[in-house]
Protein backbone atom coordinates (compact mmCIF):
# COMPACT_ATOMS: atom_id res chain seq x y z
CA UNK A 1 0.00 0.00 0.00
CA UNK A 2 2.76 2.40 1.18
CA UNK A 3 4.54 1.69 -2.19
CA UNK A 4 1.55 2.54 -3.76
CA UNK A 5 1.00 5.86 -2.52
CA UNK A 6 4.68 6.64 -2.88
CA UNK A 7 4.79 6.05 -6.20
CA UNK A 8 1.71 8.13 -7.55
CA UNK A 9 3.46 11.14 -5.14
CA UNK A 10 7.13 10.73 -6.27
CA UNK A 11 7.02 14.28 -8.18
CA UNK A 12 5.99 15.60 -4.70
CA UNK A 13 8.77 14.53 -3.05
CA UNK A 14 10.46 15.57 -6.13
CA UNK A 15 9.86 18.96 -5.44
CA UNK A 16 10.11 19.18 -2.29
CA UNK A 17 13.80 17.79 -1.87
CA UNK A 18 14.45 18.51 -5.56
CA UNK A 19 15.82 15.38 -6.26
CA UNK A 20 15.08 13.29 -9.68
CA UNK A 21 16.55 10.43 -11.53
CA UNK A 22 18.01 7.74 -10.06
CA UNK A 23 18.25 8.86 -6.81
CA UNK A 24 14.43 9.89 -6.74
CA UNK A 25 14.65 6.19 -6.92
CA UNK A 26 15.89 5.16 -3.33
CA UNK A 27 12.18 6.59 -1.73
CA UNK A 28 10.95 3.44 -3.41
CA UNK A 29 14.48 0.97 -3.54
CA UNK A 30 15.27 1.53 0.08
CA UNK A 31 12.15 -0.83 1.11
CA UNK A 32 12.80 -3.34 -1.04
CA UNK A 33 16.45 -3.41 -0.23
CA UNK A 34 16.25 -3.49 3.46
CA UNK A 35 13.01 -5.88 3.22
CA UNK A 36 14.75 -8.24 0.70
CA UNK A 37 18.26 -8.03 2.50
CA UNK A 38 16.98 -9.23 5.75
CA UNK A 39 13.68 -11.38 5.36
CA UNK A 40 15.78 -14.59 5.24
CA UNK A 41 17.02 -13.69 9.01
CA UNK A 42 13.94 -11.99 10.18
CA UNK A 43 11.84 -15.16 8.55
CA UNK A 44 14.10 -17.43 10.94
CA UNK A 45 13.64 -15.26 13.75
CA UNK A 46 9.85 -15.10 13.24
CA UNK A 47 9.75 -19.33 12.88
CA UNK A 48 12.11 -18.86 16.52
CA UNK A 49 9.93 -16.67 18.16
CA UNK A 50 6.58 -16.87 17.55
CA UNK A 51 4.75 -15.96 14.01
CA UNK A 52 1.48 -13.86 15.73
CA UNK A 53 4.41 -11.51 17.82
CA UNK A 54 6.61 -10.81 14.69
CA UNK A 55 3.06 -9.77 12.69
CA UNK A 56 1.99 -7.97 15.91
CA UNK A 57 5.74 -6.48 15.93
CA UNK A 58 5.60 -5.29 12.60
CA UNK A 59 2.88 -3.45 12.45
CA UNK A 60 3.49 -1.88 15.41
CA UNK A 61 6.47 -0.84 14.37
CA UNK A 62 5.53 -0.10 10.50
CA UNK A 63 3.17 2.57 12.17
CA UNK A 64 5.88 4.53 14.36
CA UNK A 65 8.92 4.75 11.90
CA UNK A 66 6.02 6.13 9.66
CA UNK A 67 4.73 9.04 11.97
CA UNK A 68 8.78 9.74 12.30
CA UNK A 69 9.55 9.60 8.69
CA UNK A 70 6.70 12.17 8.34
CA UNK A 71 8.69 14.90 10.33
CA UNK A 72 11.53 14.84 8.70
CA UNK A 73 12.91 17.69 6.39
CA UNK A 74 16.13 15.68 4.89
CA UNK A 75 15.60 13.49 1.92
CA UNK A 76 18.49 10.88 3.21
CA UNK A 77 16.60 10.90 6.39
CA UNK A 78 12.96 10.16 5.09
CA UNK A 79 14.85 6.93 2.91
CA UNK A 80 16.14 5.30 6.23
CA UNK A 81 12.63 5.97 7.56
CA UNK A 82 11.77 4.24 4.48
CA UNK A 83 14.14 1.56 5.08
CA UNK A 84 13.35 1.30 8.36
CA UNK A 85 10.15 0.56 7.50
CA UNK A 86 11.36 -2.22 5.06
CA UNK A 87 13.10 -4.13 8.12
CA UNK A 88 9.93 -4.34 9.84
CA UNK A 89 8.12 -5.38 6.35
CA UNK A 90 10.41 -8.00 6.51
CA UNK A 91 9.36 -9.27 10.12
CA UNK A 92 5.98 -9.19 9.15
CA UNK A 93 5.59 -10.84 5.49
CA UNK A 94 7.37 -14.47 5.70
CA UNK A 95 5.51 -14.20 9.35
CA UNK A 96 1.78 -13.61 7.65
CA UNK A 97 3.09 -16.48 4.90
CA UNK A 98 4.15 -18.83 7.70
CA UNK A 99 0.40 -18.49 9.97
CA UNK A 100 -1.34 -19.18 6.52
CA UNK A 101 0.96 -22.14 5.66
CA UNK A 102 1.13 -23.89 9.12
CA UNK A 103 -2.84 -24.02 9.34
CA UNK A 104 -3.75 -25.23 5.75
CA UNK A 105 -2.78 -28.79 4.63
CA UNK A 106 -1.81 -28.78 1.10
CA UNK A 107 -5.09 -29.15 -0.78
CA UNK A 108 -7.61 -26.39 -2.72
CA UNK A 109 -8.04 -24.54 0.57
CA UNK A 110 -4.34 -23.77 0.78
CA UNK A 111 -4.40 -22.72 -2.63
CA UNK A 112 -7.09 -20.16 -1.96
CA UNK A 113 -5.44 -18.78 0.70
CA UNK A 114 -2.56 -18.18 -0.72
CA UNK A 115 -4.28 -16.73 -3.42
CA UNK A 116 -5.91 -14.60 -1.30
CA UNK A 117 -2.97 -13.92 0.83
CA UNK A 118 -1.28 -12.74 -3.03
CA UNK A 119 -4.40 -10.27 -3.38
CA UNK A 120 -3.16 -8.38 -0.97
CA UNK A 121 -0.73 -6.90 -3.35
CA UNK A 122 -3.28 -5.82 -5.78
CA UNK A 123 -5.78 -4.28 -3.04
CA UNK A 124 -2.87 -2.81 -1.22
CA UNK A 125 -1.58 -1.19 -4.17
CA UNK A 126 -5.40 0.39 -5.12
CA UNK A 127 -5.72 1.55 -2.06
CA UNK A 128 -2.28 3.03 -1.63
CA UNK A 129 -2.90 4.60 -5.13
CA UNK A 130 -6.06 6.45 -3.85
CA UNK A 131 -4.34 7.15 -0.76
CA UNK A 132 -1.34 9.29 -2.38
CA UNK A 133 -3.31 10.10 -5.52
CA UNK A 134 -5.46 12.68 -3.17
CA UNK A 135 -2.38 13.24 -0.83
CA UNK A 136 -0.64 14.99 -3.71
CA UNK A 137 -3.30 16.39 -5.29
CA UNK A 138 -4.86 18.56 -1.93
CA UNK A 139 -1.69 17.89 0.42
CA UNK A 140 2.02 16.55 0.52
CA UNK A 141 3.88 14.07 0.68
CA UNK A 142 3.71 14.10 4.22
CA UNK A 143 -0.07 12.91 4.63
CA UNK A 144 0.83 9.57 2.98
CA UNK A 145 3.43 8.91 6.23
CA UNK A 146 0.12 10.16 8.76
CA UNK A 147 -2.13 8.25 7.15
CA UNK A 148 0.34 5.02 7.69
CA UNK A 149 0.64 6.27 11.08
CA UNK A 150 -3.18 5.75 11.57
CA UNK A 151 -3.65 2.44 9.62
CA UNK A 152 -1.21 0.55 10.71
CA UNK A 153 -1.81 1.63 14.19
CA UNK A 154 -5.49 0.11 13.66
CA UNK A 155 -4.03 -2.90 11.83
CA UNK A 156 -2.00 -4.10 14.58
CA UNK A 157 -5.16 -3.68 17.04
CA UNK A 158 -7.26 -6.00 14.62
CA UNK A 159 -4.66 -8.36 14.41
CA UNK A 160 -3.89 -8.37 18.06
CA UNK A 161 -7.85 -9.82 18.20
CA UNK A 162 -8.03 -11.84 15.50
CA UNK A 163 -4.36 -13.48 14.69
CA UNK A 164 -4.47 -17.34 16.07
CA UNK A 165 -1.62 -18.06 18.81
CA UNK A 166 1.02 -20.44 17.32
CA UNK A 167 0.91 -24.18 18.33
CA UNK A 168 4.34 -25.50 16.85
CA UNK A 169 6.66 -22.95 18.31
CA UNK A 170 8.11 -24.76 21.55
CA UNK A 171 11.34 -24.34 22.10
CA UNK A 172 12.78 -23.13 25.85
CA UNK A 173 13.80 -20.14 26.50
CA UNK A 174 17.80 -21.17 26.14
CA UNK A 175 16.55 -22.86 23.58
CA UNK A 176 15.74 -19.79 21.54
CA UNK A 177 19.11 -17.88 22.79
CA UNK A 178 21.15 -20.93 21.63
CA UNK A 179 19.37 -20.23 17.82
CA UNK A 180 19.91 -17.24 17.94
CA UNK A 181 23.84 -16.99 18.47
CA UNK A 182 23.63 -19.41 15.51
CA UNK A 183 21.85 -17.64 12.41
CA UNK A 184 23.56 -16.25 9.73
CA UNK A 185 24.36 -12.33 10.68
CA UNK A 186 26.95 -12.29 8.34
CA UNK A 187 25.30 -13.84 5.07
CA UNK A 188 22.60 -10.78 6.47
CA UNK A 189 25.50 -8.28 6.34
CA UNK A 190 26.73 -9.27 2.84
CA UNK A 191 22.95 -9.52 1.65
CA UNK A 192 22.47 -5.88 2.99
CA UNK A 193 25.78 -3.94 1.79
CA UNK A 194 26.26 -5.81 -1.25
CA UNK A 195 22.85 -5.23 -3.06
CA UNK A 196 23.23 -1.47 -1.75
CA UNK A 197 26.15 -0.83 -2.97
CA UNK A 198 25.60 -2.13 -6.43
CA UNK A 199 22.15 -0.47 -6.46
CA UNK A 200 23.71 2.90 -5.01
CA UNK A 201 26.50 2.97 -7.65
CA UNK A 202 24.06 2.64 -10.60
CA UNK A 203 21.35 5.39 -9.15
CA UNK A 204 24.10 7.96 -8.48
CA UNK A 205 25.36 8.08 -12.15
CA UNK A 206 23.23 10.75 -13.26
CA UNK A 207 23.82 12.56 -9.90
CA UNK A 208 27.62 13.21 -10.68
CA UNK A 209 29.14 15.40 -12.93
CA UNK A 210 31.21 12.75 -14.93
CA UNK A 211 29.08 9.72 -14.73
CA UNK A 212 30.28 6.68 -15.61
CA UNK A 213 34.47 8.58 -15.37
CA UNK A 214 33.70 9.24 -11.46
CA UNK A 215 35.88 6.92 -9.22
CA UNK A 216 34.03 6.35 -6.90
CA UNK A 217 30.94 4.83 -8.96
CA UNK A 218 33.12 2.24 -10.36
CA UNK A 219 34.64 1.80 -7.11
CA UNK A 220 31.64 1.21 -5.45
CA UNK A 221 29.90 -1.27 -8.12
CA UNK A 222 33.33 -3.31 -7.98
CA UNK A 223 32.54 -3.66 -3.94
CA UNK A 224 28.88 -4.21 -4.42
CA UNK A 225 29.18 -7.36 -6.89
CA UNK A 226 32.39 -8.10 -4.68
CA UNK A 227 30.01 -8.69 -1.82
CA UNK A 228 27.39 -10.11 -3.32
CA UNK A 229 29.84 -12.97 -4.94
CA UNK A 230 31.18 -13.26 -1.16
CA UNK A 231 27.54 -13.90 0.26
CA UNK A 232 27.26 -16.72 -2.03
CA UNK A 233 30.45 -18.07 -1.30
CA UNK A 234 29.77 -17.85 2.22
CA UNK A 235 26.40 -19.30 2.20
CA UNK A 236 27.99 -22.46 0.40
CA UNK A 237 31.10 -22.91 2.60
CA UNK A 238 30.81 -21.32 5.89
CA UNK A 239 27.78 -20.96 8.44
CA UNK A 240 26.31 -24.15 9.74
CA UNK A 241 23.18 -22.92 9.44
CA UNK A 242 23.53 -21.00 6.71
CA UNK A 243 20.00 -18.32 5.19
CA UNK A 244 19.98 -20.06 2.06
CA UNK A 245 20.85 -23.66 1.91
CA UNK A 246 22.64 -24.21 -1.65
CA UNK A 247 20.68 -27.76 -1.30
CA UNK A 248 17.37 -25.73 -2.33
CA UNK A 249 19.49 -24.81 -5.88
CA UNK A 250 19.97 -28.44 -6.34
CA UNK A 251 16.37 -28.78 -7.15
CA UNK A 252 16.10 -27.67 -10.80
CA UNK A 253 12.27 -27.10 -10.88
CA UNK A 254 12.91 -24.74 -7.70
CA UNK A 255 15.87 -22.74 -9.43
CA UNK A 256 14.02 -22.31 -12.40
CA UNK A 257 11.37 -21.29 -11.19
CA UNK A 258 12.93 -18.64 -8.80
CA UNK A 259 15.01 -17.38 -11.36
CA UNK A 260 11.73 -16.61 -13.79
CA UNK A 261 10.04 -15.13 -10.65
CA UNK A 262 13.53 -12.94 -10.28
CA UNK A 263 13.59 -11.68 -14.03
CA UNK A 264 9.67 -11.18 -13.98
CA UNK A 265 9.85 -8.67 -11.23
CA UNK A 266 12.79 -6.73 -12.55
CA UNK A 267 9.77 -6.25 -15.31
CA UNK A 268 7.23 -5.61 -13.37
CA UNK A 269 8.50 -3.06 -9.77
CA UNK A 270 12.00 -2.45 -11.42
CA UNK A 271 10.33 -1.20 -14.88
CA UNK A 272 6.98 -1.03 -15.69
CA UNK A 273 5.29 0.31 -13.07
CA UNK A 274 7.60 2.99 -12.08
CA UNK A 275 7.82 4.42 -15.66
CA UNK A 276 4.75 4.22 -16.48
CA UNK A 277 3.83 6.32 -13.47
CA UNK A 278 6.24 9.18 -14.81
CA UNK A 279 5.37 8.10 -18.33
CA UNK A 280 1.56 9.95 -17.58
CA UNK A 281 2.84 12.56 -15.05
CA UNK A 282 6.20 14.03 -16.59
CA UNK A 283 5.63 12.81 -20.42
CA UNK A 284 1.97 13.38 -21.06
CA UNK A 285 1.85 16.27 -17.85
CA UNK A 286 -1.20 14.24 -16.15
CA UNK A 287 -2.42 15.20 -12.47
CA UNK A 288 -1.95 12.63 -9.45
CA UNK A 289 -5.45 12.12 -9.28
CA UNK A 290 -5.76 11.44 -13.22
CA UNK A 291 -3.08 9.26 -12.81
CA UNK A 292 -4.29 7.56 -10.16
CA UNK A 293 -7.26 6.46 -12.19
CA UNK A 294 -5.07 5.04 -14.87
CA UNK A 295 -3.07 2.76 -12.47
CA UNK A 296 -6.28 1.65 -10.83
CA UNK A 297 -7.28 -0.72 -12.86
CA UNK A 298 -3.93 -2.65 -12.03
CA UNK A 299 -5.55 -3.53 -8.36
CA UNK A 300 -9.00 -4.72 -10.03
CA UNK A 301 -7.32 -6.70 -12.84
CA UNK A 302 -4.99 -8.26 -10.12
CA UNK A 303 -7.87 -9.06 -7.47
CA UNK A 304 -9.91 -10.30 -10.74
CA UNK A 305 -6.42 -12.43 -11.44
CA UNK A 306 -6.10 -14.14 -7.76
CA UNK A 307 -9.78 -15.03 -7.92
CA UNK A 308 -9.10 -17.12 -11.23
CA UNK A 309 -5.69 -18.87 -10.16
CA UNK A 310 -7.61 -20.25 -6.68
CA UNK A 311 -10.16 -22.03 -8.53
CA UNK A 312 -7.64 -23.06 -11.53
CA UNK A 313 -4.47 -23.85 -9.92
CA UNK A 314 -5.34 -27.63 -9.21
CA UNK A 315 -6.36 -27.94 -12.82
CA UNK A 316 -3.58 -25.69 -15.00
CA UNK A 317 -0.20 -27.07 -14.78
CA UNK A 318 1.46 -24.30 -13.17
CA UNK A 319 4.17 -24.17 -16.35
CA UNK A 320 1.39 -23.37 -18.36
CA UNK A 321 0.23 -20.82 -16.21
CA UNK A 322 4.10 -19.60 -15.66
CA UNK A 323 4.53 -19.15 -19.49
CA UNK A 324 1.55 -17.34 -19.68
CA UNK A 325 2.43 -14.89 -17.20
CA UNK A 326 5.88 -14.58 -18.68
CA UNK A 327 4.27 -13.82 -22.12
CA UNK A 328 1.59 -11.05 -20.43
CA UNK A 329 4.75 -9.31 -19.28
CA UNK A 330 6.77 -9.60 -22.96
CA UNK A 331 3.29 -8.13 -23.90
CA UNK A 332 3.23 -5.16 -22.08
CA UNK A 333 6.85 -4.15 -22.38
CA UNK A 334 6.57 -4.13 -26.09
CA UNK A 335 3.25 -2.21 -25.80
CA UNK A 336 5.39 0.65 -23.50
CA UNK A 337 8.70 0.42 -25.42
CA UNK A 338 6.29 1.13 -28.47
CA UNK A 339 3.88 3.93 -27.38
CA UNK A 340 4.17 7.71 -28.10
CA UNK A 341 3.56 10.62 -26.08
CA UNK A 342 0.42 11.44 -27.41
CA UNK A 343 -1.03 7.59 -27.61
CA UNK A 344 -4.48 7.48 -25.85
CA UNK A 345 -4.77 5.97 -22.43
CA UNK A 346 -7.04 2.74 -24.13
CA UNK A 347 -5.19 2.19 -27.04
CA UNK A 348 -1.78 0.84 -25.33
CA UNK A 349 -1.50 2.10 -21.76
CA UNK A 350 -4.20 0.32 -20.39
CA UNK A 351 -3.28 -3.14 -22.13
CA UNK A 352 0.24 -2.76 -20.92
CA UNK A 353 -1.04 -2.25 -17.19
CA UNK A 354 -3.58 -4.86 -17.28
CA UNK A 355 -0.71 -7.52 -18.88
CA UNK A 356 1.76 -6.57 -16.54
CA UNK A 357 -0.47 -7.30 -13.46
CA UNK A 358 -1.51 -10.70 -15.13
CA UNK A 359 1.33 -11.85 -15.05
CA UNK A 360 2.84 -10.56 -12.07
CA UNK A 361 -0.16 -12.03 -9.64
CA UNK A 362 -0.12 -15.35 -11.81
CA UNK A 363 3.93 -15.72 -11.47
CA UNK A 364 3.81 -14.75 -7.66
CA UNK A 365 0.90 -17.49 -6.81
CA UNK A 366 2.69 -19.92 -9.08
CA UNK A 367 6.53 -19.71 -7.66
CA UNK A 368 4.73 -19.04 -4.41
CA UNK A 369 3.37 -22.52 -3.77
CA UNK A 370 6.57 -24.26 -5.70
CA UNK A 371 8.48 -23.35 -2.77
CA UNK A 372 5.70 -23.27 0.13
CA UNK A 373 6.31 -27.04 -0.56
CA UNK A 374 9.27 -27.68 -0.35
CA UNK A 375 9.83 -27.31 3.44
CA UNK A 376 8.43 -28.27 6.44
CA UNK A 377 5.87 -26.58 8.27
CA UNK A 378 7.68 -25.41 11.11
CA UNK A 379 9.50 -23.57 8.44
CA UNK A 380 7.59 -22.08 6.27
CA UNK A 381 8.19 -18.75 7.34
CA UNK A 382 11.77 -19.05 6.25
CA UNK A 383 10.27 -20.47 3.11
CA UNK A 384 8.73 -17.21 2.76
CA UNK A 385 11.63 -15.61 3.34
CA UNK A 386 13.54 -16.81 0.43
CA UNK A 387 11.01 -16.36 -2.10
CA UNK A 388 10.32 -12.42 -0.87
CA UNK A 389 13.81 -11.93 -0.70
CA UNK A 390 14.09 -12.74 -4.46
CA UNK A 391 10.97 -9.99 -5.48
CA UNK A 392 11.86 -7.89 -3.12
CA UNK A 393 15.73 -7.67 -3.92
CA UNK A 394 15.43 -7.86 -7.94
CA UNK A 395 12.76 -5.54 -7.54
CA UNK A 396 15.55 -2.94 -6.33
CA UNK A 397 17.96 -3.84 -8.69
CA UNK A 398 15.41 -3.60 -11.13
CA UNK A 399 14.95 0.23 -10.36
CA UNK A 400 18.67 0.97 -10.54
CA UNK A 401 19.36 -0.67 -13.64
CA UNK A 402 16.68 1.11 -15.46
CA UNK A 403 17.80 4.21 -13.84
CA UNK A 404 20.85 3.83 -15.29
CA UNK A 405 20.59 3.27 -18.97
CA UNK A 406 17.59 5.86 -19.00
CA UNK A 407 20.74 7.62 -17.86
CA UNK A 408 22.51 6.68 -20.92
CA UNK A 409 20.06 7.74 -23.50
CA UNK A 410 19.08 10.72 -21.88
CA UNK A 411 22.08 12.85 -20.20
CA UNK A 412 19.44 15.22 -18.70
CA UNK A 413 17.46 12.19 -16.50
CA UNK A 414 17.92 12.89 -13.25
CA UNK A 415 18.81 16.49 -13.79
CA UNK A 416 16.25 19.47 -12.95
CA UNK A 417 16.29 19.83 -16.96
CA UNK A 418 14.73 16.32 -17.04
CA UNK A 419 11.18 17.66 -17.96
CA UNK A 420 11.92 20.59 -20.17
CA UNK A 421 11.60 17.94 -23.26
CA UNK A 422 8.96 15.29 -22.77
CA UNK A 423 9.58 13.67 -25.94
CA UNK A 424 13.15 13.26 -25.34
CA UNK A 425 12.22 12.02 -21.73
CA UNK A 426 9.97 9.42 -23.32
CA UNK A 427 13.02 7.80 -25.62
CA UNK A 428 15.14 7.58 -21.96
CA UNK A 429 12.31 5.40 -20.95
CA UNK A 430 12.08 3.32 -24.03
CA UNK A 431 15.93 1.99 -22.72
CA UNK A 432 14.06 0.60 -19.33
CA UNK A 433 11.11 -0.81 -21.00
CA UNK A 434 13.64 -2.67 -24.13
CA UNK A 435 15.40 -4.03 -20.82
CA UNK A 436 12.06 -5.83 -19.68
CA UNK A 437 11.77 -6.79 -23.04
CA UNK A 438 14.94 -8.54 -23.01
CA UNK A 439 14.03 -10.03 -19.31
CA UNK A 440 10.39 -11.68 -20.19
CA UNK A 441 11.89 -12.79 -23.18
CA UNK A 442 14.27 -14.72 -21.42
CA UNK A 443 11.75 -15.74 -18.46
CA UNK A 444 9.34 -17.41 -21.66
CA UNK A 445 12.43 -19.48 -22.55
CA UNK A 446 13.42 -20.74 -18.95
CA UNK A 447 9.23 -21.24 -18.78
CA UNK A 448 9.41 -23.77 -21.84
CA UNK A 449 12.03 -26.14 -19.82
CA UNK A 450 10.25 -26.10 -16.10
CA UNK A 451 7.83 -28.88 -15.07
CA UNK A 452 5.74 -28.04 -12.72
CA UNK A 453 2.31 -29.92 -12.53
CA UNK A 454 -0.82 -28.60 -10.79
CA UNK A 455 -1.43 -27.95 -7.00
CA UNK A 456 -3.84 -28.81 -4.65
CA UNK A 457 -5.30 -32.16 -6.00
CA UNK A 458 -5.31 -35.06 -4.28
CA UNK A 459 -2.14 -36.89 -6.19
CA UNK A 460 0.26 -34.31 -5.69
CA UNK A 461 2.73 -34.24 -2.94
CA UNK A 462 5.62 -31.29 -3.47
CA UNK A 463 7.61 -31.57 -0.15
CA UNK A 464 11.18 -31.93 -0.17
CA UNK A 465 12.65 -33.51 2.66
CA UNK A 466 15.93 -33.00 1.86
CA UNK A 467 15.88 -29.57 1.88
CA UNK A 468 14.02 -29.84 4.87
CA UNK A 469 16.30 -31.55 7.20
CA UNK A 470 19.24 -28.86 6.05
CA UNK A 471 17.51 -25.90 7.27
CA UNK A 472 15.63 -27.12 10.80
CA UNK A 473 16.99 -24.65 13.47
CA UNK A 474 18.37 -26.22 16.33
CA UNK A 475 15.06 -27.40 18.93
CA UNK A 476 13.04 -28.93 15.78
CA UNK A 477 12.80 -32.48 14.60
CA UNK A 478 11.97 -31.86 11.82
CA UNK A 479 7.78 -33.21 11.99
CA UNK A 480 4.52 -31.06 11.46
CA UNK A 481 2.21 -30.32 13.56
CA UNK A 482 -0.94 -32.56 13.26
Amino acid sequence: MATGAYQISINKVADHFHVAGGALTWSISSVGLANGSLLLLMGSIADLFGRRYSVLTAFTLYSMFSLIGGFMNNYIAVCIFRALQGVVVAVGTPAAAGIIGANYPIGRRKNRAFACFAAGAPLGMCFGLVVGGIAAEFSTWRAIHFFNTVWYALLATVAFITVPKDQDTELSKKGKLATLKELDYMGAFLSLTGFTLFCFSLTQVDVTVHGWKTPYIIALLIVGSLLIVALFVWEKYVPRKPLIPMEMWSNSRFARSITIMSLLWLCFAGTLTYFSILFFENVQARSPLLTTAYILPMGIVGILTNIFIAFTLHVIPGKILLLAASLSFCGSAVIWATVSKNRLYWAGPFQAISLSVIGADTAYNVCNMVTMTSVSKNLQSSAAGVFNTVIQLSGAVGLAISSAVVNARNPLYGTPQQNDDPVKLLDGFRNAWYCAIGYSVVAVILSCFLKIGTYGNSQHEEAEPEIVSETLPQGFDGKTSP
